[in-house]
């Protein structure tokens, strides 16, 4: 699984932390800003999956494709997937949604399950190499929430893409909270009560302009994957 779960670190990077707004509108317009976006996903994989690349990740039949050929059908598949997601969006007039950002997800995860080999050398690498696990979790909590609570708020509220200070402060609220799930034994059970109350007070003195569904949400997302961190990082929780 390790390989997998460099890959999905690296789908992370390139379709949140890395895609600026300015890629995100070409690739909507351009089929070449799309081919940008699907060769960004190709170099951070490659760099991140550098040592495995020659190996044999899986096989068609009595042809062993290795880590080259298996990004670069990662990269067709992408492309693929993403250009159906516009074409569903400019030419079918579906929305673009909370379903349909979930449904693009799930698809380019489930090309990286099957592009890699599904090998575990020892217990607990299920969940991968401990660094990649948690620089997972890493951009889960931050960019990859501020798009998820995005499309459910305008879906619920039609409500446009947050600002810069606004965006940030949240993901600045949400890494807080998580790092304390780093902390040794229970102490950091009530420091962490402390800083979600002080969210939940933030938003009712009106000082942060956020609806109830975005402070729920983000409590909530960075709960469930600051709880899968720790059990990363410790091994139990």
């Amino acid at each position: 699984m390790i390989i997998f779960w460099r890959l999905l670190l690296s789908h992370l990077l390139a379709d949140f932390t890395l895609q600026f707004d300015i890629v995100n509108r070409i690739k909507r317009e351009h089929m070449w800003g799309m081919l940008i976006h699907c060769l960004t996903h190709f170099v951070v994989s490659a760099a991140l999956t550098w040592h495995y690349l020659p190996d044999i990740w899986f096989s068609i039949g009595p042809l062993g494709v290795n880590g080259w050929w298996a990004l670069a059908l990662m990269l067709a598949a992408h492309f693929a997937v993403d250009e159906l997601r516009l074409y569903s969006m400019k030419t079918l007039h579906y929305r673009d949604n909370t379903v349909s950002f979930l449904a693009d997800q799930l698809l380019h995860f489930y090309v990286l399950f099957l592009i890699s080999p599904i090998v575990i050398p020892e217990p607990g690498l299920l969940l991968g190499e401990k660094w990649a696990a948690i620089a997972c979790m890493l951009v889960l909590v931050t960019h990859f929430t501020s798009v998820l609570i995005y499309f459910v708020e305008k879906d619920l509220f039609g409500k446009a893409f947050p600002h810069f200070d606004e965006q940030y402060f949240l993901i600045f609220e949400r890494v807080v909270l998580w790092a304390f799930f780093f902390a040794a034994g229970y102490w950091w059970i009530p420091f962490a009560l402390a800083w979600i109350f002080q969210l939940f007070y933030l938003r009712r003195k009106r000082i942060l302009d956020m609806s109830r569904v975005n402070v729920w949400l983000s409590v909530a997302i960075t709960i469930v994957l600051g709880m899968w961190t720790r059990f990363a990082y410790y091994g139990y929780l």
